[in-house]
């Protein structure tokens, strides 16, 4: 098993993105810069990572994944959002910290 990789890029592309994107305060721009290469630096790790089928904390990461790049996607409501956004970004780096530690096969 193996952690939704693909989404997780697109994640990262949106956090970079946001980060250049005037529309956001300069504080919140080097946020999303930072959690963007963050959850690169968690991506790069977890490419090679494999898990036991059916591991809780994947299934759980994988669904954080997909909720937070469901919610980057729509701009305008990340304008309204985006302190909560970049708190929720911050747990997923977290998380996907943690799986690491799990990883089967993982050296």
């Amino acid at each position: 098993m193996k952690t939704d990789n693909s989404t997780l890029a697109r994640l990262i592309e949106q956090c970079f993105d946001y980060s250049m994107d005037g529309r956001f305060s300069p504080a919140q721009q080097t946020n999303f810069l930072a959690l963007g290469k963050r959850l690169r630096g968690c991506l790069v790790n977890l490419l090679s990572a494999t898990f036991k089928d059916g591991t809780p904390q994947v299934v759980a990461a994988n669904q954080a994944i997909a909720a937070n790049n469901k919610t980057l996607s729509d701009a305008v409501q990340t304008l309204g959002k985006a302190g909560q956004i970049l708190n929720n970004l911050d747990q997923l780096v977290g998380v996907l910290d943690g799986l690491l530690q799990l990883a089967a096969g993982f050296k």
